[in-house]
């Protein structure tokens, strides 16, 4: 039933046209709370945000990391704000971690919020869905700060952005081209025109539904930097492999692991944001991968900012991966 509901999203049949009333209903609502919002908060940094329009997974996390990073290298002083969804703290705002380093309950805040503090070294982290009051306690602390990454906040109008980048991902695309619930658009694709810059995550060609907005677009995808095992060594995962994931589009990490020229006999594939500590699961994963006879369970940087709280004997291999831009010289900041 589940991948019934989910073919419908990305191509137009008999329910997703049934459907369609309602999407008409709900977008022209997004559409007039785009055109009479109030202008919100207006920072004393440059605000960037990377967002989308899509629902589910397209990139926006590695995006985030990718961004920080390139400023960091620029000598640029910036932080990252993240909701925190699913996390301890996502309804208030705390620094998870400084310049120093990552604090000690940063692994209640959420696997994306907890994957952004390991990954950027030297930039303030802080979670929390008041995306204003994030900034704020940015702002207080850091007066120094220049530059603030919001990651997913395309549809927050509460906080004023310099520049908007909106990510898709060549898997999902545009989905059916429908607003939910007839499809997998968060909004019209007609927002695209508030975006600054729009990236493209993945191979294959760009919809054209993209690109006739003339937006800068940039093409990226992910390269595996390495396989590591639970105490960060760097391994190379032989003989009968399985994966393992809880993410918005599990085939993104297939095609990762077949890019890199492995072959993997099973996936474990969860939901988005999956919780690993639910009775039984990895109790169960546990057996399949003994019965198998699998040699290594590959799994993802953000799965396995869950996976460490948890106590279990999987042969893991963290997939450790970075967005790599192919033009990047059309970035402008």
């Amino acid at each position: 039933m589940q991948k019934m509901i989910e073919k419908n999203l990305y191509e137009k049949s008999l329910l997703s046209f049934l459907l369609l009333p309602m999407s008409a209903i709900y977008s022209c609502i997004l559409i007039l709370r785009r055109k009479f919002h109030s202008k919100g908060y207006r920072s004393s940094c440059r605000i960037i945000n990377v967002g989308n329009i899509v629902s589910g997974g397209s990139g926006k996390t590695p995006a985030t990391i990718f961004l920080a990073k390139y400023l960091q290298k620029q000598g640029k002083k910036v932080a990252v704000s993240h909701r925190g969804y699913k996390g301890k703290f996502e309804n208030e705002n705390k620094l998870i971690s400084d310049e120093k380093g990552v604090f000690d309950f940063a692994g209640d805040a959420g696997d994306e919020t907890y994957l952004l503090a390991t990954k950027l070294s030297g930039i303030p982290v802080i979670t929390g869905r008041n995306r204003k009051r994030s900034i704020q306690i940015l702002e207080g602390k850091y007066p120094d700060l220049e530059y603030i990454i919001l990651d997913d906040s395309f549809q927050h109008l509460k906080v004023q952005h310099d520049f908007d980048f909106v990510v898709f991902n060549s898997i999902g695309g545009i989905g059916n081209g429908f607003v939910l619930p007839a499809g997998i658009l968060r909004e019209s694709l007609s927002a695209l025109k508030y975006a600054d810059y729009i990236v493209f995550n993945g191979k294959g060609e760009i919809p054209v539904q993209i690109q006739k907005f003339n937006k800068p677009i940039l093409k990226g995808g992910y390269k595996i930097k390495q396989f590591s095992d639970v105490n960060g060594k760097e391994i190379n995962p032989e003989g009968k492999l399985a994966l393992l994931s809880g993410i918005g589009l599990p085939q993104s990490f297939e095609n990762t692991i077949h890019e890199a020229g492995l072959h993997f006999d099973k996936h474990f594939r969860f939901p988005d944001h999956y919780d690993f500590k639910k009775k039984g699961v990895i109790k169960q994963i546990s057996a399949d991968v003994k019965l198998e006879k699998i040699d290594f369970v590959l799994t993802t940087e953000k799965d396995y900012a869950k996976l460490q709280f948890i106590e279990h004997d999987l042969p893991l291999a963290i997939v450790e991966v970075e967005f790599v831009l192919e033009n990047k010289e059309l970035l402008k900041l």
